[in-house]
């Protein structure tokens, strides 16, 4: 049993009973996003769609650093002298300003490189580079990555 997608997740209390007090109540909107787009992930993982849940963590991870980033651009400012937020970013810059600024603060919270490259799965030509394995290892490491990066919002004080 414990081997399965659904039990993975399941053990990711961050995921599956997600703290968004990070979120300040002006950006509720993005809350709810984030809200549904766990709910989602976890259905997926109680599927055990593992190419899914590989996608739908990489959404998430997007949908948590864009808001969390944006939340937190003064406190960037205070520290860089200047920020702008760029809410045409991607994943991968997300995750650059996120490491660049937040380590110090957050240093269990640093998101490695892969989590860009797993969500980039969603490509076909990507997918083909890769073991015919990856998804399943993707959609694992996705998991306890996003659900690390939760539990150390959750306890974030700017």
């Amino acid at each position: 049993m414990a081997d399965t997608l659904k039990y993975t997740c399941e053990q990711c209390i961050h995921i599956c009973q997600p703290d968004l007090s990070f979120v300040p109540p002006e950006l509720f909107r993005n809350a709810d996003i984030i809200r549904r787009d766990l709910a989602e992930l976890v259905s997926a993982a109680s599927g055990e769609r593992e190419k899914s849940v590989t996608i739908l963590a990489g959404c998430a991870f997007e949908s948590i650093l864009y808001t969390f980033i944006l939340a937190q651009a003064n406190f960037i400012s205070a520290r860089r002298g200047t920020f702008q937020f760029n809410s045409g970013a991607a994943l991968d810059n997300f995750v650059s300003i996120f490491n660049k600024w937040f380590i110090a603060v957050l240093p269990e919270a640093a998101i490695p490189e892969v989590v860009v490259r797993y969500r980039d799965l969603v490509h076909i030509n990507r997918e083909i580079a890769y073991p015919a394995d990856i998804c399943s290892r993707a959609a694992r490491e996705m998991l306890a990555l996003l659900n690390n990066l939760l539990r150390n919002l959750s306890q974030f004080t700017p």
